[in-house]
């Protein structure tokens, strides 16, 4: 079964619905859908805002251990989480270390994290670990993710130290990218990184590697055996991604290359020089010329040799390619 897209659960969410009780969608863009959960949530909230500014303010009023308790009993989620987004910053950093943990996972999942992006800021990076580890174990990625914008890069380092490898695995493909978040990738560290490796086998490496751009998947793939990563390429070749397989030429070492184009049949590098030519990958392409044997160029060289005219006149004429990148196609010109 095919996940439902995070924009359709936040907008199921606030209407108070399933999923697949919302028709008419399906052809919406994830921007659009975004603007269209953003009028949704303002317009039904617009009223509940008003009455719940009045809950906000005793609790900006009466001592933080009295108000978590308070809240925690008497407001639902829904409605702490617009209460909570009319807090100033200091009394929500106080106030979530008076709840518990299940009901801050429950305030999370109904929370705005543009509304309430101060409120957010200001809650302690341990704490959002925590409040993190909690949803991560209710399995509530699509939640988390909306949060990847509104938090600190001490927040994101507190929430992916906490996530097993199959909780990245699920979240890592929701996620909106940003420089904190492509810091939090490239600084994972090395016992978790290796957990990654132990725990994923090589379809759900191969998952993950397609979630991330290559030089953030480059730390992981580090740390994978060569045969892993010979495994890792049969699935993304029985796949057809071939574009995805062009972008890690430069990533990977030459020994990992070689293995992973050994799983590769003619029919899958024709596959591989078809996505070289349609998406000007020109300088993966050299990558992958000098990162293979002669053994990888020689059967390189016999398909580039077999490619139809316009396709080789677009690889002679598209990029300028490297030396030994040139050299293979005046090689395999001969060959025409």
């Amino acid at each position: 079964m095919t996940a439902p897209r995070p924009e359709l659960v936040a907008i199921g969410r606030v209407l108070g619905v399933e999923v697949d009780e919302l028709h008419g969608l399906d052809g919406v863009s994830d921007d659009d859908l975004s603007v269209l959960h953003g009028h949704i949530a303002n317009r039904l909230s617009a009223d509940k805002r008003r009455r719940f500014a009045r809950v906000a303010a005793l609790a900006q009023s009466i001592p933080g251990p009295i108000a978590g308790r308070l809240a925690e009993k008497f407001l639902p989620p829904a409605g702490g989480a617009l209460a909570a987004e009319l807090l100033e910053p200091a009394k929500a950093r106080d106030l979530v270390g008076r709840v518990s943990l299940a009901y801050l996972g429950d305030l999370a999942i109904a929370l705005d994290p543009v509304r309430a992006h101060d409120v957010v800021r200001a809650i302690p990076a341990a704490r959002v670990g925590e409040v993190a580890q909690e949803l991560f174990s209710r399995r509530e990625y699509a939640a988390m993710a909306r949060f990847v914008g509104a938090v600190e890069v001490d927040a994101l380092f507190a929430t992916l130290g906490v996530a097993t490898p199959h909780d990245l695995l699920a979240v890592v493909p929701l996620l909106t990218w940003n420089d904190n978040l492509d810091r939090v990738i490239a600084e994972l560290p090395g016992d978790q990184i290796q957990q990654i490796v132990a725990d994923l086998d090589a379809g759900e490496l191969a998952e993950l590697a397609l979630a991330l751009d290559p030089h953030r998947f480059g730390p992981i793939v580090a740390a994978v055996p060569v045969g892993t990563v010979a495994d890792i390429a049969s699935a993304l070749l029985e796949r057809g991604e071939y574009a995805a397989m062009v972008g890690f030429a430069g990533v990977i070492t030459p020994e990992m290359l070689c293995a992973a184009v050994d799983q590769a049949t003619d029919g899958h590098l024709d596959g591989v020089v078809a996505a070289v030519v349609s998406g000007d990958m020109w300088v993966e392409f050299d990558h992958l010329v000098e990162g293979l044997d002669d053994r990888g160029r020689g059967r390189l060289r016999t398909v580039l040799g077999a490619l139809p005219s316009d396709a080789f006149s677009r690889l002679q004429t598209g990029g300028r390619l490297g030396a030994q990148a040139t050299e293979l196609v005046v090689a395999a010109a001969a060959l025409r």
